[in-house]
This record gives structure tokens, C-alpha cells and sequence, in this order.
């Protein structure tokens, strides 16, 4: 391959840590992850996995204000509680206070205000259908079914979910009237906490004013029936779930299995609208539910029959965990998991057979939103061009990245994977293309741009002598990220132009080659 004018050696690498480099395919919403060298000693299958699950969120960061906010929401009650000896009453409140902090509002004081309280509207009255319903199984199918058609939307997400399961069974916690008040009185302290810019983060800025009103909307009813016309994924993502959710809670429910719940709770947060976000999801939740079970089998051990050892435990684990949510997925069951069993077992004693079952369950869960993203309702061929462009993005980012990582600081093993890849999934594309009943041009254009982009960066062969800028290359993958993220909710005409402009921005940071 023709090297770079002159006799240049390749760079040393650095004494300094290499910035992150990732060495699998991964979903949007993901940041590069950490260097080969790290895994290059494992096996293809174990290095493919672990890379996966290191990898952090696109932008992601460990909140440190966030983390002292859960401390106390979380702390200050279970603290309390096992100072003044009422414990049971304490890990009602922390357990609600848990499930509201789920939540991260990023809005203006009255929008933050206004979505707090509604969350915790929401996460209360969920809770008070186990009392309301009692063992009639049709009811609370029913209600499931609700908040499953509901999950799609930003202001219900699945945590709505979780607190009906923990409400109403199949094996439910206390649902006495004192409960119920405890429980709403743990999200309001959340609430309150969140409220607090220096604990719940920055308040948003508010909107610019329009000089015009904006164009009519359509209706709810409009846009829903549009919306089942053209298969949006958001449509066949509530489908799924619904389907899911409330025929194993009914098989559940009927066939008595111990720890049902965990199961229901690993349907809810795995399954996404997409095969990749759940297959990515699916991975990085059961690894970190697996190092999460040993630590609480461990913080069960030691702190077993002293209530304030078990707060201090549940304090610390809090603290950490939420924070790691938007860092880096797979770390937050880690920490998460211990403290989701403290607060629905404090007084019990738990073995670690219990835990082991309720990880089965919660693997059995995965497995189920797994075969049911890939058979329930597939998407249509056309109907699939948005998530077709989405992995041209999203293996062009990958690209991008290995050769930034490989010009940065030297060959690395595999490196001419990436560019495989990318075109094989421009490959696919087309393909797809060709076997549609009418053309479209703006995806066309879209592949189009991303040959441009593959042959502009392959013409520095060989990436370690080439002198290519590194920042540059990782900022366009970032880009292409970013928008590869939002193709599955934009209009189906508009995704084409999205990538392509995406495609071309990415190509423009690529210097132009001088002629020999």
C-alpha cells in the first residue's frame, strides 16, 4: 500500500493513556470505549463482549452532584429509619424515592417543577392499582397493557412499569394504605431534591420566542393513525412491549414462579425499538447484573442482621449507581442491583440462591425482549431504509474512529475490519435500494456520500503514516452517531437528506489528499 511522502517512520505511541478506541460495532447513544490494547488478550467472542460493555453513552459523564442528590434521596431516609428503629416505614420512602430520581429533567424551573410532579402523580398512582385491583388478573393486565402503549412517550418511559410490577405482583410487595403514603411521600423527596440545580443539574434554558405562532399540529388521532400506516418504530415498540409484558405477566402470574418480577423488569428495560439498541442493551444489562448479584450476594453477607451497616451499604451503592446510567449502561446494575434488593428485602434474609433466581428471571426477561423485537411485527422492507441508513452511520462512525485510533498511535490488530464492515453495510443498502418498488433518491445520495467519505480516508493507506488528524475523524464518527441516533423517529422522507448531510460533514473534516 502506498505510504505518505517521505521516508517517515510511525509514531511511538505515547506514554500518556490512549484516548478510547472502540473495537466492536455499537448502537447510538454510545461514546468510544477503551484502547485494543486492553483486550487484546482474550478471545475474539469475550473481547467482542467486553469492548461492548465498556463502551460508555454518547456524551457520557459521571455526574458527581447527581451522585451526592441520590445519596441523600436514597440515604437520608434509609439512615433515618435505622437510627430511630422503623426501617420497614424508611425503605418505602428511599424505594420511592428510587424510582422517581429514574428521571433526569433537563428543563426550566417551572418545566422541571411541573414534570416532577408528574412523575410523581404518575409513579403513585400506579403504585395504588395493587390495593384497587386486588387478585383480579384482567385488571391489572388491563393497566399494564396502558402503560405499555404509553412507554414511547418521553414523559412515561418503563419505570411506570416497574412500579406496577412491584405493586401488584406476581409476587407484590405490601400494598397497605401506609405504604401507598410512604411511597408518595419518597417521590416528592426526590422531587425536592431535583429542584436543586447544584444536585439535580442545570435548569434549562427557556425556548426563543416565536415571532409567529407555528403551524397547526395534527391531531392525536391524525398522527396515530399515520403513525400505524408507515409502521413508525415508535408504534411497533409500544406494540411489543405490550405483547410482552402482559402475556409473560399473565404466564407468570398462572404458573406461580418464584421472583416473577425480575422477569417483567427485564422485559421493560431491555427491550428498545431496535434490533441493535436491544441486542447492545441486552448485553451490557445481563453483565452488569452478573457482577451486580455478587456484590450484593457479598453486602448481604457482611451486613446481614445489622440495619445500619445495611443503610451505610445501600447509601453508598445509590450514591454511585444512578450517575453511572448515563455514563456507561452496563455499570449501572452493577451498583443498582444491590440496591434495588436492600429496598424490596431489608428486613428478609436473602441467600444467594434467591439471588441466583432472580438473575435467571431477569435473564429469562431479556430473552424473551430479544425474540420478540426479532419476530413481532418486523418492519417492511421500505419501512426498514431508516434503520438500513442508521447502520451506514453507524459503521462509518466505527471507521472513522479505528483509523483515528490507528493514525494516533499506531497499527492496531484488525484494523482493516472496519472498512469491511462499512461497506458491507453500504452493500446492504443498496441492495435494498435496488429491490424497492419506486426509487429514493435522498438515500441514494446518502450512500452515495458515504463512498466519498470511505474513499477520501482508505486514499491515506497506511493510517499509522499518514498524518491524518485524529481529533477531526472522531468528531465526525460523533456526528454521525448523533444522527444515526434520531433517524428511527424522524419522518421516513426526511432520514435520506438527515444522512447524507450527516455523511458529508464527516467527509469535510477529512483533509484533501495531495496529488503525488
Amino acid at each position: 500500500m502506498p505510504g505518505s511522502p517521505g521516508a517517515r517512520r510511525p509514531r511511538a505511541r505515547p506514554a500518556a493513556r490512549p484516548e478510547p478506541g472502540p473495537a466492536i460495532r455499537r448502537t447510538p447513544g454510545t461514546a468510544p470505549g477503551p484502547g485494543p490494547g486492553l483486550l487484546r488478550s482474550l478471545g475474539p467472542g469475550v473481547r467482542g463482549l467486553a469492548a461492548l460493555y465498556l463502551l460508555r453513552e454518547r456524551d457520557g459523564r459521571y455526574d458527581r452532584h447527581l451522585a451526592l442528590g441520590m445519596a441523600a434521596m436514597v440515604g437520608v431516609p434509609v439512615l433515618a429509619g435505622a437510627v430511630a428503629g422503623r426501617t420497614d416505614q424508611a425503605v418505602v420512602v428511599s424505594l420511592g424515592a428510587w424510582l422517581a430520581s429514574l428521571a433526569e429533567p433537563r428543563a426550566t424551573p417551572a418545566g422541571r417543577l411541573r414534570q416532577l410532579l408528574f412523575r410523581s402523580a404518575l409513579l403513585t398512582g400506579t403504585t395504588w392499582v395493587g390495593p384497587l385491583v386486588g387478585d383480579r388478573l384482567w385488571a391489572v393486565l388491563l393497566a399494564s397493557a396502558v402503560l405499555c402503549l404509553l412507554a414511547p412517550l418521553a414523559a412515561f418511559g418503563v419505570t411506570p412499569l416497574i412500579a406496577l410490577v412491584m405493586a401488584t405482583g406476581p409476587q407484590p410487595v405490601a400494598g397497605t394504605r401506609e405504604h401507598l403514603l410512604l411511597f408518595g411521600a419518597g417521590t416528592l423527596w426526590a422531587a425536592a431534591i431535583l429542584l436543586v440545580p447544584f444536585l439535580g443539574g442545570p435548569y434549562g434554558t427557556p425556548p426563543p420566542e416565536r415571532p409567529e405562532p407555528p403551524p397547526r399540529a395534527p391531531g392525536p388521532c391524525a398522527e396515530l393513525r399515520r403513525a400505524v400506516a408507515v409502521g413508525d418504530p415508535r408504534v411497533r415498540y409500544a406494540v411489543r412491549i405490550c405483547v410482552c409484558f402482559t402475556a409473560t405477566y399473565a404466564a407468570l402470574t398462572l404458573l406461580d414462579v418464584p421472583h416473577a418480577g425480575w422477569a417483567l423488569i427485564g422485559i421493560a428495560t431491555t427491550l428498545r425499538p431496535s434490533w441493535g439498541a436491544t441486542r447492545t442493551r441486552i448485553a451490557k444489562r445481563l453483565v452488569g447484573l452478573v457482577l451486580g448479584c455478587a456484590l450484593a450476594v457479598a453486602l448481604l453477607a457482611l451486613t446481614s442482621g445489622r440495619p445500619l451497616a445495611e443503610a451505610v451499604a445501600l447509601t453508598v451503592c445509590a450514591g454511585i449507581a444512578r450517575p453511572m446510567r448515563g455514563w456507561n449502561y452496563g455499570f449501572w446494575p452493577v451498583f443498582g442491583t444491590p440496591v434495588l434488593l436492600l429496598l424490596t428485602d431489608f428486613t428478609a434474609h436473602v441467600v444467594w440462591s434467591d439471588v441466583l433466581q432472580r438473575l435467571a428471571n431477569n435473564a429469562l426477561g431479556a430473552g424473551l425482549a430479544a425474540v420478540t423485537v426479532l419476530y413481532l411485527w418486523p418492519a417492511r422492507a421500505e419501512r426498514r431504509i431508516p434503520e438500513r441508513l442508521q447502520t451506514l452511520l453507524e459503521t462509518h462512525a466505527r471507521f472513522l474512529e479505528r483509523v483515528a485510533t490507528v493514525a494516533q498511535y499506531g497499527p492496531a490488530p484488525a484494523r482493516e475490519r472496519r472498512v469491511r464492515v462499512a461497506e458491507q453495510a453500504a452493500g446492504e443498502l443498496r441492495a435494498a435500494l435496488d429491490g424497492l418498488d419506486r426509487p429514493h433518491p435522498d438515500a441514494a445520495a446518502a450512500l452515495a456520500a458515504a463512498d466519498r467519505l470511505r474513499s477520501a480516508v482508505t486514499a491515506y493507506r497506511p493510517y499509522e503514516t499518514s498524518g491524518l488528524p485524529a481529533r477531526e475523524l472522531r468528531r465526525g464518527a460523533a456526528r454521525l452517531d448523533t444522527v444515526a441516533a434520531r433517524l428511527t423517529g424522524m419522518e421516513l422522507g426526511t432520514t435520506g437528506e438527515a444522512a447524507r448531510r450527516a455523511l458529508e460533514e464527516a467527509r469535510a473534516r477529512v483533509p484533501e489528499r495531495p496529488l503525488p
